[in-house]
């Protein structure tokens, strides 16, 4: 299971500068979104969305059906206060993924960081469990890890680095790969962070 402690602490204690993971302006995931060609009508979730700026792109686009889910409370009301009005559209989420039930079925799911910390093959098996569960034909996942050649610890934490061939492997059974990209990601202090993008889609 994934640890709630650690990242309300994470979240109270450190400044959006001073988290490896943030973004400055446009989410980097924005561009898989808009390749996956969805409708403005259609259910998105980003998972462990944090702060993430995702939601914020999402909103100013007029994507109308959107959930943010996070572990940290301190993280949503965050994120809640950033988008201001514009939030009261956004569905907030404060669990964890992998005891959340969820009541919709998405049509993108985005993950940009979580899956990484994962690093039991239980929870990994009970997130792909989730993924299926919360999805439905045609609908898109796109999960982002740290790749072969990126950190082997974040915020504290181990995590385990993955492949494409690797990551595809555990949804092979119910999707179909669209695209996978290996790309880097700057921290607000310069350093840079070696990521894998897989994309794939429920058959």
């Amino acid at each position: 299971m994934m640890n709630s402690s650690h990242w309300e602490n994470t979240y109270s204690s450190k400044a959006v500068h001073e988290r490896s993971w943030s973004e400055s302006g446009i989410s980097d995931s924005l561009s898989e979104l808009i390749a996956s060609e969805i409708s403005k009508q259609d259910t998105i979730i980003d998972i462990g969305g944090g702060s993430s700026t995702f939601v914020d792109s999402l909103l100013s686009d007029g994507f109308e059906h959107v959930f943010v889910l996070d572990i940290s409370r301190t993280a949503i009301n965050e994120a809640q206060r950033r988008t201001g009005s514009m939030g009261t559209r956004v569905s907030w989420i404060v669990e964890d993924v992998l005891a959340w039930k969820p009541l919709t079925k998405f049509d993108y799911w985005n993950d940009r960081a979580v899956f990484h910390f994962l690093i039991d093959p239980i929870d990994q098996r009970k997130y792909v469990d989730q993924v299926r569960e919360a999805t439905k034909s045609g609908s898109h996942i796109v999960i982002a890890t740290f790749s072969p050649n990126g950190p082997e610890a974040c915020s504290g934490l181990p995590v385990q680095r993955w492949s494409a061939q690797q990551l595809s492997a555990l949804f092979a059974d119910f999707c179909t790969v669209v695209s996978h990209t290996e790309y880097k990601h700057v921290t607000p202090w310069g350093s840079s962070q070696s990521f894998m993008r897989l994309h794939v889609k429920r058959n």
